[in-house]
């Protein structure tokens, strides 16, 4: 038996997929869907307001007027790259060898866990996306930088300061707050400048914990009732049912987090990672009841040299988008297992949302 017969793109790729585990619940996918393209570069159009503009009126035998394409402009660009690698040295590797020699069974284990290892690169492009996309809905930019800064991305879609909107006062105390009033400023305010307004909005918990225990809330539920409202206990439920009733919008509650290397002075290890919400806290993204996006795919220059006979390694491409390459270094003797991806976040409907900002 051959080590290399099981470690290679084919089997690593074979058993990620094989995973229930490998579909991440992440938010992102739902409001920017996967899509894929050949090459490196991504273009979309951005579709401007809703609003129908009434068509002109006309004589009889006269040629129509002619009516420019409005509303859309083009944004291109070039998506980003991303790849790292895990290697086997030659200990481990010889170690691994002849355990499978003696016995798979006893090698089984191990190489399970190198197929793990693959996947944790497999799923941090995900989380990269998820990243990238979060950022968009909040900002309308994003940068990414590798930890030793030699590789930044940086990407800025321009979103106009008429979306980002501040509530009257902080959600934090829950004596002077009103989010049902800031909600529907937002609200209001979004659908005069696009004729479309808002169906749903994503949070954080602790924003939601800030916005349920809203003393404006309480005694807005306590009216009619006999006694002090100060006595009387609101449940979050009951909170999120009025300020749903109110200004009709479906709240999901996103808390997800994600984990990124943090300091550029030290090896990207496991030890060497900061965790980051992937809403921030404060931030309140009012969305259509459409997709905003797509999350594009491009082709890997290990994709493009397996499409073009130009490789002896082992290379896969996933289903969802990354690349798995596998090759043998020949000095030190090493198997080297290589994710790569080439990917953006396009956003054609971003005039369409609103980011509340409530601490």
């Amino acid at each position: 038996m051959n080590l290399y017969d099981y470690l290679n793109a084919g089997e690593v790729a074979s058993y990620i997929e094989s995973l229930p585990s490998n579909a991440i619940q992440y938010l992102g996918p739902q409001l920017f869907p996967n899509a894929q393209q050949t090459g490196t570069d991504i273009s979309w159009l951005k579709g401007g307001s809703n609003l129908p503009v009434t068509i002109q009126p006309s004589n009889y035998d006269a040629k129509a007027s002619l009516r420019e394409r409005a509303g859309f402009s083009k944004q291109a660009t070039e998506m980003a790259f991303f790849r790292e690698s895990m290697r086997l040295g030659e200990k481990d590797r010889q170690q691994l060898q002849m355990l499978l020699n003696q016995n798979l069974g006893l090698a089984q284990p191990i190489i399970t866990q190198l197929f793990n290892d693959t996947k944790n690169l497999v799923d941090g492009v995900e989380a990269q996306a998820e990243y990238m996309r979060m950022q968009l809905l909040q900002h309308g930019k994003f940068t990414v930088t590798s930890t030793n800064g030699e590789a930044q991305y940086t990407y800025d879609y321009n979103m106009s300061s008429n979306q980002k909107y501040t509530a009257a006062a902080a959600w934090t105390n829950p004596k002077t707050s009103d989010p049902v009033k800031d909600i529907l400023a937002a609200l209001n305010d979004i659908e005069n400048r696009t004729g479309v307004r808002p169906s749903r909005m994503v949070m954080n918990r602790e924003t939601y914990n800030n916005m349920v225990a809203s003393d404006s809330i309480k005694k807005a539920l306590m009216i009619g009732v006999t006694g002090e409202w100060q006595n009387f206990m609101i449940l979050p439920t009951q909170a999120e049912q009025f300020v749903t009733a109110q200004t009709g919008l479906q709240i999901a509650v996103y808390s997800k987090q994600i984990a990124k290397f943090a300091d550029a002075d030290k090896l990207p290890t496991p030890d060497n990672v900061a965790h980051y919400k992937l809403v921030e806290d404060g931030k309140v993204i009012l969305l259509p009841s459409e997709s905003v996006g797509h999350t594009w795919y491009g082709t890997t220059p290990e994709a493009f040299d397996l499409a073009t006979g130009g490789t002896d390694a082992q290379v896969q491409v996933l289903s969802g988008g990354p690349t798995i390459t596998t090759y043998k270094e020949t000095h030190p003797v090493n198997v080297v297992t290589v994710v790569s991806a080439v990917m953006i976040p396009s956003f054609e409907g971003i005039d369409h949302v609103g980011v509340l900002s409530v601490n």
